[in-house]
C-alpha cells in the first residue's frame, strides 16, 4: 500500500469511528429509534454521502455501539478480576465491580436495555445479525464469570457440582435483569444510581449463597 494510500484508508476510518461515537452520543441521550442519520452527520460534522460509504443503514451503527458498550462493560468486569484469589473472593469482587459500573455507567445499561427491546424487530441483513451473534457466541464462550468460577470449584470455595457454563449463565441473567429493571422503572427513564443500593448487597449475597460450598457437617 503506497504512503497516499495509507492517508486515505486512515481517514476513511476515522470518519467511520467519528461516525459511531456520534451515534453512540446521541442514542445514549435519547430513544436510539428517535435518532435519525441527519443527526449523527450533523453531530460527527460529516456528510450524508461519507456516512452511506460506511453504513447502508442507522442500524449499523446502533450494532456498532451495542458490541462497543458490551466490550466496554466486559473489559470493566475483566479488570476487577484478581487471579490470586480464591475463585469464590474472585466472583465476589466481579459482582461488585458490576454494580459500579451500572452507578457509573446507567446510561450504557439502559441502551443495552432498550437494544434487546428492539432487537428481534429490526430490519437488519442477515450478515450483520450473524455477525453480531456470533460476537455475542465468542463473548459468552470466553465469559469473564467462566475462570473465576472453575476456580473456585477447583480450590472448593465453590460448590463441586457446579456447571461453569450454565452458573456463569445464570449470574449474568440475573445481574443484567436486575439492573435492567431498576432503570426501566426509573422515572422518565433518567438512571438513578441510587436504586442499586437496595439490590446490590442482597442479590450478590443470594447469589454467593447459591454457589458458595456447603460448610463440612
Amino acid at each position: 500500500m503506497s504512503e497516499q494510500e495509507s492517508w486515505h484508508q486512515h481517514v476513511r476510518s476515522q470518519h467511520r469511528d467519528e461516525l459511531i461515537q456520534a451515534g453512540q452520543q446521541l442514542f445514549l441521550q435519547h430513544n436510539f429509534p428517535d435518532i435519525r442519520v441527519n443527526d449523527i452527520c450533523k453531530l460527527a460534522g460529516i456528510s450524508r454521502v461519507t456516512f452511506y460509504k460506511h453504513f447502508d443503514d442507522i442500524n449499523e451503527v446502533v450494532f456498532e455501539v451495542q458490541m462497543r458498550i458490551l466490550t466496554h462493560m466486559t473489559d470493566w468486569l475483566v479488570a476487577a478480576d484478581q487471579p490470586e484469589r480464591t475463585g469464590y473472593e474472585r466472583l465476589k469482587a466481579i459482582l461488585h465491580s458490576w454494580v459500579d459500573y451500572a452507578r457509573q455507567h446507567g446510561q450504557e445499561l439502559r441502551f443495552i436495555v432498550l437494544f434487546d427491546l428492539y432487537y428481534d424487530g429490526m430490519q437488519i441483513k442477515d450478515e450483520l445479525r450473524q455477525r453480531y451473534e456470533q460476537f455475542v457466541y465468542e463473548g459468552q464462550k470466553s465469559g469473564f464469570l467462566l475462570d473465576p468460577l472453575q476456580a473456585g470449584i477447583a480450590d472448593g470455595t465453590l460448590f463441586s457440582q457446579l456447571d461453569p457454563h450454565r452458573t456463569g449463565a445464570l449470574i449474568f441473567q440475573t445481574i443484567m435483569g436486575v439492573l435492567q429493571r431498576l432503570i426501566l422503572s426509573n422515572h422518565q427513564n433518567h438512571f438513578q444510581p441510587n436504586a442499586l443500593d437496595e439490590m446490590d448487597l442482597p442479590v450478590i449475597t443470594m447469589l454467593l449463597h447459591y454457589v458458595a460450598s456447603p460448610p463440612e457437617a
